[in-house]
């Protein structure tokens, strides 16, 4: 029984102790720094979410599913980066970042802007770069899950703060430029909205009667009222057109 219970707890020792060793190898920074990678992409997603929502119903809902897909998968990435969690990543983003690309060259195939380029602004390419980070972590992770070597804790913490340095500086500019761009793009709807109104209000003027024979128009005289005679200051208007005076 006592060597029973001693080989099942040097097992349990050998097992920690080799999970402890794989956290230290290059695959498993690899898979931490795309995790990061994830994490800014996903911040960003979130910010722009709102943005494509108030465009199109069915592109802001993507936008979101996206968003936390990115989010849950770094965390799974950072804990427990098997084949099929790095396969995902891979998948999703050279995905989107894929389909980024043609938005900006030939603009999307569905939608109310369909084949409309969009403008390549800064928080897509903050995205498009951490999503890059990315593919590139997960398939070094992934190659090199069977043959891995060992990182110094000294490299690992430098890479790490590297990591996440270069996370922090694309997310912040990734949500300055959202936020110029929903500025910009609110500002364009309510241009749009004046002009459209400026428009509606220009053809409900109706223009006034050409002049006859070179007269001038005047607005038109109130009408009189009921049951008082019009004597037009005692001038009466003949069949001939001429004004003759009314002796009383």
């Amino acid at each position: 029984m006592r060597c029973c219970s001693c080989r099942l707890g040097c097992r349990a020792t050998v097992d920690v102790v080799a999970t402890r060793e794989l956290t230290k190898t290059d695959s498993r920074l690899a898979a931490r720094c795309a995790a990061i990678a994830s994490l800014g992409a996903a911040v960003i997603h979130f910010a722009v979410t709102p943005m494509h929502w108030r465009d199109w119903l069915p592109l802001g809902a993507c936008f979101a599913a996206l968003a936390v897909f990115q989010l849950l998968w770094a965390f799974v990435a950072w804990s427990r980066p098997g084949t099929l969690v790095l396969a995902a990543g891979i998948a999703a983003n050279a995905g989107a970042a894929a389909l980024w690309v043609m938005s900006c060259v030939a603009g999307l195939p569905v939608g109310p802007s369909a084949g409309q380029p969009e403008a390549a602004g800064a928080a897509g390419i903050c995205v498009l770069l951490l999503q890059c980070y990315v593919v590139m972590g997960s398939v070094w992770a992934w190659t090199r899950q069977h043959q891995p070597e060992a990182v110094s804790g000294f490299k690992r913490a430098a890479v790490l703060i590297g990591a996440n340095a270069v996370m922090a500086g694309a997310v912040a500019a990734g949500l300055v430029g959202s936020l110029h761009g929903q500025q910009h793009h609110h500002g364009g709807a309510v241009e749009a909205q004046s002009e459209h109104h400026a428009s509606h209000d220009a053809h409900m003027v109706k223009p006034l009667a050409p002049p006859v024979n070179g007269a001038t128009t005047s607005p038109a005289a109130p009408a009189p009222e009921q049951g008082l005679p019009v004597t037009d200051m005692g001038l009466e208007l003949e069949a001939d057109g001429h004004q003759h005076h009314h002796d009383e």
